[in-house]
């Protein structure tokens, strides 16, 4: 009998080590908290249209919400606030919906007595592909805001509102000033191309479209840019924007006919409500599309390019989907007395 003892002794020794192991392994896990974000909201349009609407807690700024009837074939989102000093001289309204032609947004804000103190223009350019604006609202006296959109608005997916706080921010004197508004979730602002070709310390910074381009698969999926250079650079580097990019489906380069290989995109926080997911049959995962524009780059080495006439292709496949490129414009690395590098034999 002195052998089980012994077993059922050592058993029970062995499940209190590993329960202390466990306990010690809770202790060290993080916690996992909610996000505290009391004067920010995420606003569901298509959830107003339903008979009964999800309800959504609203920060103590919002009175309310809530969708108006179709009159006169424009339809309309009216977002009351309540008047809070400081916290409401600036807002953030990141306006999320479909570019479709002839049913592009306008956002306005009134008073109570029918003055209209703000307005934007017409909102997107009819690309046909889901996107987002963003807006910043003086609102130290506005009551509400439209939001209004030709037809019957479906094409409006929601908002997401936040107060804005300034703050100074220190910057080289001889560049361009940061960008005025930072979002919350690190979506970039839009890039303004310059005029000129810019040199600075070996660098020549030029623009080689700045006109939206769209990418369809089903019209050969392909987008192409020419360009000339005087001579060979050691390196250089395409930037671009880019609306609808895919993470899992990414947008591939070529230059002179030799693939450079996946285009780099950097996304934003996962927190964005830019980031929409499909799901398609026999497929484990959801297929991703960001609706919004954000930043690309390609890095081409200088042996890729030659004096003369150039060629930059871009290809998407079926899957990837349509997608819209803007804004490309190219540095060139060339020697100059900043340059330095090293011999290897």
């Amino acid at each position: 009998m002195i052998a089980p003892s012994s077993r059922c002794t050592s058993s029970r020794a062995l499940w209190l080590v590993l329960l202390l192991a466990l306990s010690s392994l809770a202790a060290l896990a993080q916690e996992v908290r909610e996000q505290p974000t009391p004067f920010s909201v995420w606003l569901d349009f298509r959830s107003l249209a339903k008979s009964k609407p999800r309800k959504t807690g609203l920060p103590i700024w919002i009175q309310s919400i809530e969708r108006m009837a179709v009159v006169e074939n424009r339809s309309l989102v009216r977002i009351r606030f309540r008047r809070m000093g400081a916290l409401t001289d600036e807002l953030q309204l990141r306006l999320f919906f479909v570019d479709k032609p002839g049913a592009a947004p306008t956002v306005t804000g009134w008073t109570e007595t029918g003055s209209q103190p703000f307005a934007t223009p017409v909102l997107g350019d009819g690309l046909g592909v889901e996107t987002s604006e963003s807006i910043v609202i003086p609102a130290t006296d506005l009551d509400y805001v439209d939001v209004e959109a030709p037809g019957d608005g479906k094409n409006l997916r929601g908002a997401f509102l936040t107060t804005l706080r300034r703050t100074d921010v220190l910057h080289g004197l001889d560049f361009d000033l940061p960008d005025a508004l930072v979002d919350p979730f690190g979506a970039p602002s839009k890039t303004e191309p310059p005029k000129d070709d810019l040199r600075l310390l070996g660098r020549i910074r030029a623009t080689i479209d700045a006109e939206p381009l769209s990418i369809d698969p089903k019209l050969g999926g392909i987008g192409s840019y020419e360009f000339a250079l005087e001579s060979r650079p050691l390196m250089a580097s395409i930037t671009f924007e880019i609306l609808g990019a895919t993470p899992f489906e990414p947008l591939h380069a070529y230059i002179n006919d030799a693939h450079l290989g996946p285009v780099s995109i950097t996304y934003p926080d996962l927190a964005d409500p830019a980031f929409r997911g499909a799901s398609a049959p026999m497929e484990r995962d959801l297929r991703f599309r960001y609706a919004g524009w954000l930043k690309a780059q390609i890095v081409v080495p200088g042996s890729r390019l030659q004096p003369g006439l150039n060629k930059l292709v871009l290809r998407v496949t079926n899957s990837t989907g349509s997608i819209v490129v803007r804004t490309v414009e190219i540095q060139l690395k060339y020697p100059s007395s900043s340059f330095d590098y090293d011999l290897h034999p």
